[in-house]
């Protein structure tokens, strides 16, 4: 893992633990690297990522990890206190990224950060049945090349 990113971990984590959050959603999990660090810090991890190799990478590690994409993740509503997702939004078109983040709210516990690296042009405007994340706002934070917006409440 890159320095960068290891210290944006590291960051998240600490907010998590302010925060009083022991549990995290880790989209395009990846084989893992980040879970264990999760993990190692005591947050409870569940993985999520579209490559079955991947998803078995993890799980060897120890991981709870399925496969799945991020814009229909098989979650109850609010089924996680917080979401680590700083590489999902990279590289896919706008109407997917809507699609995104709006799932990302929607499994996401109200009020529960998520951590997204957001591409130039911000993010998705909220639809109009209210389903999407507004744009960062005063409750927002940006920490290190990476956005931590919050659940709707």
């Amino acid at each position: 893992m890159a320095p960068l990113q290891e210290n944006q971990l590291a960051e998240f984590v600490a907010l998590l633990k302010t925060e009083g959050r022991r549990s995290v959603l880790g989209l395009d999990c990846g084989p893992g690297a980040d879970g264990l660090r999760f993990v190692r810090a005591g947050i409870h991890f569940t993985g999520v990522d579209p490559s079955e190799e991947n998803i078995h990478s993890a799980r060897a590690r120890g991981l709870e990890a399925t496969v799945a994409h991020a814009g229909s993740l098989p979650f109850a509503d609010s089924a996680f206190p917080a979401v680590w997702a700083v590489g999902a939004l990279a590289g896919l078109p706008p109407e997917q990224r809507d699609d995104v983040v709006r799932e990302l709210g929607r499994v996401t516990a109200p009020g529960g950060p998520i951590a997204v690296v957001l591409p130039e042009e911000g993010l998705p405007e909220p639809d109009p049945h209210g389903q999407g994340l507004p744009e960062p706002g005063p409750g927002d934070e940006e920490d290190g090349g990476f956005t931590v917006l919050r659940s709707p409440a």
